[in-house]
């Protein structure tokens, strides 16, 4: 790499036979002599020949108050409802005129916490003491049923958890009934939700609301076994999605139109 001393002084000799960096200039470079390289002056310069970033942004209204400082009216801004990402090109095209595209910053949804440990046992079979712990952990999320009969049922989980299960009934409200054997006597039933409610943000920042967890049991082995699935997924995150773009376009003070591409 070339001593900046010897590059200074390079460029010192060809500025005394006519060739004159102005530091508040853009774009320019300077011819070096054999032996040295061709080197750009941006660095020297009062401020660079233009903005050059990409930034990340997990809050969408952090987004926007980026647009609010930096954008123009060539700014273009897509929404991707696949992927869950706003992305903008600050820079964008004019008319007849390409740019650079080098000043980027982008929104990317992020589940909230609450959410991403429901999901992270959805499509998992869950023993019943698996369950119970984790509906012990997260029972400040569930609204329904209420925290009270959520506690009453992991305790019956830690009860019946050698019994030997026998079979089930659904009953009119849609929650099932287990008859269970122990000491090869019918000792009693546990009568469990189809399903339970959060109260929780979809992604970080946002606001709460009430999303669907549906459960499914099934008998094995005489034992009880779990598995959760989020009602209407696919659903649910499109809609979160959308009202990330709904806060960002509320957000804006400027018009900036906002491209759907998923």
């Amino acid at each position: 790499m070339v001593d900046l001393t010897e590059f200074q002084a390079a460029l010192a000799a060809h500025t005394a036979n006519g060739i004159a960096f102005t530091p508040a200039g853009q774009g320019q470079f300077a011819a070096i002599p054999e032996g040295y390289s061709v080197e750009s002056l941006e660095k020297y310069q009062e401020t660079p020949d233009r903005h050059r970033a990409n930034h990340k942004f997990v809050a969408v209204a952090a987004l926007a108050e980026y647009l609010n400082r930096f954008s123009t009216e060539w700014t273009m801004v897509s929404a991707d409802y696949a992927g869950a990402k706003i992305a903008a090109v600050i820079d964008g095209d004019a008319p007849g005129v390409p740019s650079h595209k080098e000043h980027l910053a982008r929104f990317e949804a992020q589940l909230s916490d609450k959410v991403k440990a429901w999901m992270s046992i959805c499509g998992k079979p869950l023993a019943q003491v698996q369950f119970g712990l984790f509906l012990e952990d997260r029972a400040v999320d569930v609204v329904f049923p209420d925290a009270a009969d959520v506690m009453e049922m992991v305790m019956k989980f830690d009860a019946t958890k050698k019994v030997s299960f026998k079979s089930s009934t659904r009953l009119h409200d849609g929650s099932r009934q287990f008859q269970y054997v122990e000491d090869n006597d019918v000792r009693g039933g546990v009568t469990l939700p189809d399903h339970f409610v959060i109260f929780a943000p979809v992604y970080r920042g946002m606001e709460p609301q009430k999303i669907k967890f549906m459960i499914r049991y099934r008998i094995e082995d005489g034992s009880l076994r779990f598995q959760v699935e989020m009602h209407d997924k696919d659903e649910v995150l499109r809609e979160a999605f959308e009202r990330c773009v709904d806060v960002l376009k509320a957000d804006l003070k400027i018009n900036l139109p906002i491209y759907v591409v998923g």
